[in-house]
């Protein structure tokens, strides 16, 4: 059985890497402005393989999904934060999940943050962390729409309706 798809293989491909690359330097160019233009090396060591990895393993199966059909800007933008926000997901899963662990063992003691404003102790959030999670995962998703929009921008013309998958 074939379905007819808007969107070749070839543009799936170019979506996901540009969606990697636009989402990388989102994060990593205001950050080596803020910090010190050689931050940018370490974080393209780091952080590339890293977006790569992420928008191939969680981005790429529901952008193969959303891609089924011809796609509007609004779409996008949807289909772009739904990513980043299933992104942030599993990260802050994975993040809380390891602060547990930490939680667990009596000769661990770490505190993040100082004063009034202490995110962590000893693994668990405090409220004032649980609230700066809150405020990065939404800049995060609000990010993802933005590069939706944009890998839409770029790869937006559909193919022909002879396009079609086994």
């Amino acid at each position: 059985m074939s379905t007819k798809l808007a969107y070749s293989r070839k543009q799936l491909v170019r979506a996901v890497n540009l969606s990697a690359l636009l989402g990388w330097a989102c994060i990593s160019i205001p950050i080596a402005l803020q910090s010190n233009i050689g931050v940018l090396i370490w974080a393209a060591i780091l952080g590339l393989p890293i977006a790569f990895l992420c928008c191939w393993l969680i981005g790429a199966p529901i952008l193969k999904y959303a891609m089924k059909k011809e796609m509007g800007w609004l779409g996008a933008i949807y289909w772009g934060g739904a990513i980043a926000f299933v992104i942030a997901i599993v990260s802050i899963a994975l993040g809380r999940h390891r602060g547990w662990r930490q939680s667990l063992d009596p000769n661990f003691y770490f505190q993040f943050g100082g004063g009034e404003y202490v995110r962590e102790v000893d693994g668990m959030l405090t409220s004032y962390g649980w609230l700066m999670l809150g405020k990065s995962t939404l800049m995060f998703v609000s990010m993802g729409a933005i590069v939706g929009l944009l890998v839409w921008w770029i790869v937006r013309n559909p193919t022909d309706a002879s396009n079609t998958e086994a």
